[in-house]
């Protein structure tokens, strides 16, 4: 079961020990902590077309009218309008033959995002929900933290198993800092702060 478990950490992280003139002896292994917020934001995009619809007799024939009775909606169920952002050309992109716009919602209210979720009309069209963890710059060094504190368990399985000794980090990279890094889907998996750490190993 040991060499079991050895052979796995060993495929999935890079072991590289180098001796020679061109730099120093160094083990590179990865470290990563599941990003557990209680403070989230969710966006959708919601879709206003005058694509015949073949549902209602009560079709809009101009955007405005659409878009009014979509608001109108909208503040009905105590939904705040002026968290959409009109944007023409994303629907245009979209390759409808008809006239439209897109409305991009933002908002961290989880109960306001099911509310625009749920509204279900004529030439309206609502996108999939994503959801982000949102973190601030003290949560992201505990983070930080606990990320290497996994990366160096790994390294030290390694280097014990190959006759050597951890010294020191090396360096540090990570690209999962950026937040938009941590947009997902409601029922996907956990977002993860993942980082790379290189260690020197003692001579």
């Amino acid at each position: 079961m040991k060499h079991y478990i050895l052979i796995t950490l060993l495929c999935l992280t890079t072991f590289g020990i180098a001796q020679n003139e061109a730099g120093p002896r160094t083990v590179t292994t990865y470290g990563s902590v599941k990003i557990e917020s209680k403070e989230k934001l969710y966006k959708t995009d919601v879709t206003l077309s005058l694509e015949n619809s073949y549902y209602t007799d009560n079709v809009c024939t101009s955007i405005d009218e659409l878009k009014a009775k979509y608001f109108a909606e909208a503040k009905k169920r105590g939904i705040d309008t002026s968290k959409f952002i009109q944007d023409d050309l994303a629907y245009t992109s979209s390759g409808y033959r008809k006239g439209g716009t897109m409305l991009h919602f933002e908002t961290n209210d989880k109960s306001e995002m099911l509310k625009v979720a749920s509204i279900n009309m004529a030439q309206i069209m609502p996108a999939y929900v994503q959801v982000k963890d949102v973190v601030n710059d003290e949560q992201i060094k505990q983070l930080v933290k606990q990320a290497i504190a996994n990366a160096y368990k790994n390294a030290k399985i390694l280097a014990e198993a190959s006759g050597e000794e951890i010294d020191k980090i090396y360096a540090v990279s990570s690209y999962d800092l950026e937040g938009d890094t941590y947009w997902r889907t409601p029922n996907s998996s956990p977002s993860y702060l993942r980082l790379t750490v290189i260690y020197l190993l003692k001579d």
